[in-house]
């Protein structure tokens, strides 16, 4: 889709999906099982349960539990679901924004009333308003909040410090939290990140939504988790999953690709980290001369926000000068919410090669 999208000699660096390859392992066992060459109904089996629970007691400290997880299509589907097995129309979520997007939809789309606190961007850095927080809690029709953990589009990693401060809150004023944690498999090496799950207190209702669709390239593959510990938060979620059909069985071949990515996946995971934090100076560096766009330096993914207000430039004159001047297709910051206005979000899941021209691109055509 994103090169499709690509139109002559444009970089495509849009759209949350990574140009590299997948784990050779994780090829290798999708080839093993495509050999097999039979693709019914599949369950999910005990030993792709125990690689779930042991990628997340070790890569993030949370002892799960086989029955607080649930595989899904997807992070954005189990939000929907969530929201509409523990709500009622025209009860408020709250959200941070900027916000992805799709996390927005899925709180109007359901007919629930979407609660802004906005983040607060101080030397750089995205910081969560608490003030704004206990307000928007207050409310006597919130009663859910989506967290962003790593936030999408800034990729920030909110500090432990942070999320319990946000679990106290959140147990003051009875809300549901869902965490949307999908993009916490690649966190550089000067940040240090903390699952929602261990800051929450026991009979806290919560959800964490997770997988390796980012972290091991594998989007299309449609197989993501959904952990709740919660019995009547989790009931709820199921049952909105039966009520349209949801809840049978597995995909064959993500189950495989999943499994292997946490048994196998490790060291080529770390590998990948390692180059994102080498692209992210490659862009930063390259940025230099322009000081006019400003990136937010990330804690993960390989999503980079910039920070392109001192252009003076309206967000459609923006998107023109990226797009059709600098021929590097972005991510207008005015997708993720009136916060996004005068940001793009550029993607540098891809080679080092193609970062460092775009920010040549970039460069040149400001210098125009």
């Amino acid at each position: 889709m994103k090169w499709d999208a690509a139109d002559g000699d444009q970089l495509p660096m849009g759209i949350a999906d990574m140009d590299l390859r997948t784990a050779p392992t994780i090829v290798e066992a999708l080839r093993r099982r495509v050999d097999h060459g039979v693709f019914g109904y599949t369950d999910k089996e005990p030993a792709l349960m125990d690689a779930i629970c042991a990628w997340t007691a070790t890569r993030r400290g949370w002892m799960l539990d086989h029955e607080w997880i649930t595989p899904c299509s997807g992070v954005m589907p189990s939000i929907a679901h969530l929201l509409r097995g523990a709500l009622q129309p025209g009860d408020g979520v709250i959200v941070q924004t900027p916000a992805f997007g799709p996390i927005v939809d899925a709180v109007r789309d359901n007919g629930l009333r979407l609660i802004e606190n906005r983040l607060e961007l101080t030397d750089d850095r995205y910081e969560i308003d608490f003030s704004g927080l206990e307000v928007a809690a207050s409310r006597s029709d919130a009663k859910a909040f989506v967290l962003c953990s790593p936030h999408n589009p800034s990729g920030r990693v909110w500090s432990h410090d942070d999320l319990a401060r946000v679990a106290v809150i959140a147990r003051e004023h009875d809300l549901i939290v869902i965490s949307d944690e999908i993009h916490c498999e690649t966190v550089f090496s000067w940040a240090s990140f903390t699952t929602y799950a261990n800051v929450a207190g026991d009979g806290d209702p919560f959800a964490v939504c997770f997988g390796p669709s980012k972290g091991f390239n594998l989007a299309t593959l449609h197989m993501s988790l959904t952990a709740i510990p919660h019995d009547g938060l989790r009931a709820s979620f199921r049952g909105e999953l039966h009520k349209v059909n949801a809840d049978f069985g597995v995909s064959a071949i993500g189950a495989i690709a999943l499994q292997t990515a946490y048994t196998e996946g490790g060291r080529w995971l770390d590998a990948l980290t390692e180059h994102l934090e080498q692209n992210l100076d490659t862009l930063i560096s390259g940025l230099a001369d322009v000081p006019e766009i400003a990136p937010v330096r990330p804690d993960a993914s390989f999503l980079v926000w910039l920070d392109c207000r001192a252009l003076g430039l309206s967000d459609h004159e923006l998107l023109d000068t990226f797009v059709n001047v600098a021929g590097v297709i972005v991510e207008p910051g005015i997708n993720f919410g009136p916060a996004g206005s005068g940001f793009v979000r550029i993607n540098i899941g891809t080679t080092r090669a193609r970062v460092a021209e775009a920010a040549e691109r970039l460069t040149r055509a400001l210098e125009r």
